[in-house]
């Protein structure tokens, strides 16, 4: 009798967890101020705004992830197109992403923080005039050792936080045929040429969360 009792309460017990062991484990709630993924990065990212974040997959100079909070809005205008400029701070340095999405989607990174000079590019104001009477996508410039090939110039407006009439600058950009890379030279109305690095950024390594 008492061996009958025992085997049976063993069998309670053992039959209780396997149960635990196979039952299905239930979904976490997701807290109602936590960030929400935007779904479609081909209309959302045009669509973020002051607060929201923005990550990018490898972006940072050790191949890392690049997280920033945006914290400016403002908008680019050439040949009766409008786009978008996000921009934030990632580990302590301004951070870049101009969104174009017509008539498709286009993504340009201006994440190293380097401020270049025309020579450093191999570049001079006369040369870059030639280019941009020429038009010619054949030419070229050369930066640390790599080749990149003449892409366009033209004037652009700038409208910060999408406001007022906006600012005039010129912007030449060069492409490396090889990478993703991008030099972009501009001149802004009583300021020096400016050139900085940047690159292509393809729209499947951008995730945006809306801010709670």
């Amino acid at each position: 009798m008492v061996t009958t009792i025992l085997l049976s309460v063993l069998g309670l017990v053992l039959a209780f967890v396997l149960f635990q062991m196979f039952k299905p484990t239930p979904k976490p709630a997701i807290s109602a101020a936590a960030p929400q993924a935007l779904a479609d990065s081909s209309v959302n990212l045009a669509q973020a705004r002051k607060g929201d974040a923005i990550s990018i997959v490898g972006a940072a100079a050790d191949f890392s992830d690049l997280d920033f909070t945006v914290d400016r809005r403002s908008a680019y205008e050439a040949n009766r197109r409008r786009w978008t400029d996000l921009s934030g701070d990632f580990r302590g340095n301004r951070v870049y992403l101009e969104v174009q999405s017509n008539p498709q989607l286009e993504l340009m990174g201006l994440f190293d923080p380097r401020r270049l000079s025309l020579p450093d590019v191999g570049l001079s104001e006369d040369r870059l005039a030639e280019l941009d009477e020429r038009q010619d996508q054949a030419e070229m410039i050369e930066f640390e050792g790599q080749r990149f090939n003449y892409h366009s110039s033209r004037e652009v407006g700038f409208f910060e936080n999408e406001t007022g009439e906006g600012e005039g600058l010129y912007r030449w950009l060069f492409r490396d045929p090889k990478s993703a890379r991008l030099i972009c030279v501009e001149k802004w109305e009583g300021q020096p040429f400016d050139v900085r690095l940047a690159v292509r950024v393809n729209p499947t390594d951008v995730t945006v969360y809306r801010a709670a």
